[in-house]
């Protein structure tokens, strides 16, 4: 039996696992599959300071957010377990080359495009984006494969030019690009392309021509796969001016690049990882989650564990499933779910509302420890902790803190029911109680 089982493999999933794993604990992590990390743009969002159906502007303190909002993920997690995670993320992708820059702590954001050329709020982004600061002074040249569909460097480029950052927009040809698929080249596909130097070389040399006083130069983000640093770098010295990578269409390159530096880090400190493991139902005695049952093809498999971590995504991660008539339900262990009363109820009158739609807002409720709990604040399962997307009382899209949740409340979780090494013996901490027991070497 292992001390933790880590249910869902998306950022919440693997950094919970991760963290467990550092404080003693022998964990194993079961999914569907891969998670959000393949969909999402690679940086990380905290909290963009936009308060819906107020004059506040960004700016407005996160201290002050919690402070208005208890039942908020952050409010339960506390803004230590938010530096926290975020300085664990940041070490498990420095361990695999890749670094993340950006300081939460100061409540200042990057202001960086997007491919249709909007601007989002990033908190962390990944060194190769930060070139692309819209705050910072200076022409941009933003540049691509031509005929590739997933990135129109002039559509980007003149929405920039529109909202006040001069920017022109140019392709380039890129022969190689056409082996890659019967259809349409993936962003893999060219991200590997770019781990070729002698393809960095012969784009740089279209570029450099081109840049016209430009100060720095905007790529898709698919400047290299194995060694998207290596590359990264080359290409800039290549073309003597900064280079910043821009998200495109899934699946994400930098996500990518995440999932594979925990999966690395996660299999180097002795993490089961499984993946195609669709967790079905829960194994509940005396208030206590002792097993997850997950079918296989010859007969249902249970897997136990001391303590569970049910990171399993939101409405649209598959972790809550909804049917015709608006009623929702958690998938694995019919955890009650709050959410808006029926279909009516679910959206705003616009689709583009200020206020967000209620359905964003759904969720599984949980007290401080992250346990799962009734609407009465009753906890329902006392060794289970809920993480991530999970989690009711929060909408990621206007408050533009969807990275930072998941990585808040997963290192809360693995913290409430963390095991520490002490010799021969390992602790487990859960709330105010401290059991030992003996362990094998």
């Amino acid at each position: 039996m292992d001390d933790i089982l880590v249910v869902g493999a998306g950022p919440a999933g693997l950094l919970a696992a991760w963290s467990a794993r550092q404080r003693g604990a022998t964990v194993r992590l079961v999914a569907v599959g891969i998670g959000a990390t393949h969909v999402a743009p690679g940086w990380i969002r905290v909290w963009n300071g936009h308060v819906p159906g107020t004059s506040e502007v960004p700016g407005t303190s996160l201290e002050r957010w919690i402070a208005d909002h208890p039942a908020h993920p952050y409010a339960l997690a506390g803004l230590d377990a938010l530096h926290g995670g975020i300085a664990a993320f940041k070490e498990v992708c420095g361990q695999a080359g890749l670094n993340y820059v950006g300081d939460p702590a100061a409540g200042s954001n990057f202001r960086l495009p997007t491919a249709l050329g909007a601007v989002q709020h990033a908190a962390l982004a990944p060194e190769s984006f930060v070139a692309g600061d819209l705050r910072q002074p200076g022409d941009m040249l933003i540049a691509g494969p031509a005929g590739w569909r997933d990135f129109y460097p002039r559509l980007c480029a003149e929405n920039l030019s529109r909202q006040g950052y001069p920017a022109q927009g140019v392709t380039f040809d890129l022969p190689e690009m056409g082996a890659l698929s019967r259809f349409d080249a993936t962003p893999v596909g060219l991200a590997r392309l770019f781990d070729r130097p002698e393809v960095r070389e012969r784009v740089a040399a279209r570029l450099k021509p081109r840049l016209d006083g430009a100060a720095r130069v905007g790529l898709p983000a698919v400047i290299g796969y194995a060694s998207g640093a290596e590359a990264w770098c080359d290409l800039q010295e290549r073309l003597g001016v900064p280079v910043f990578e821009i998200p495109t269409l899934p699946p994400s390159v930098p996500g990518i690049r995440v999932f594979d530096a925990f999966k690395q880090a996660l299999r180097r400190a002795g993490v089961n990882i499984l993946l195609d493991m669709t967790a079905t139902r829960g194994i509940v005695e005396d208030g206590r989650l002792t097993g997850v049952v997950i079918p296989t093809v010859s007969r249902a498999a249970v897997y136990r564990a001391d303590k569970v971590i049910l990171a399993t995504g939101g409405l649209y991660g598959g972790g809550i499933a909804s049917d015709h008539h608006g009623q929702m339900r958690e998938v694995v262990l019919d955890l009650p779910v709050q959410a808006p009363g029926g279909l009516g109820d679910w959206f705003a009158d616009q689709l583009i509302s200020e206020q967000g739609h209620p359905v964003h807002y759904a969720g599984v409720r949980a007290n401080h420890q992250l346990q799962p709990v009734d609407e009465a604040g009753n906890v329902l399962l006392e060794n289970v902790r809920v993480a991530g997307r999970l989690l009711a009382g929060y909408n990621p899209v206007v408050e533009g803190s969807a990275e930072g949740v998941l990585l808040a409340t997963a290192y809360c979780a693995a913290q409430c029911i963390s095991y520490t090494c002490r010799g021969d013996r390992v602790t487990s901490r859960q709330g105010d109680k401290e059991t030992s027991r003996q362990v094998d070497k």
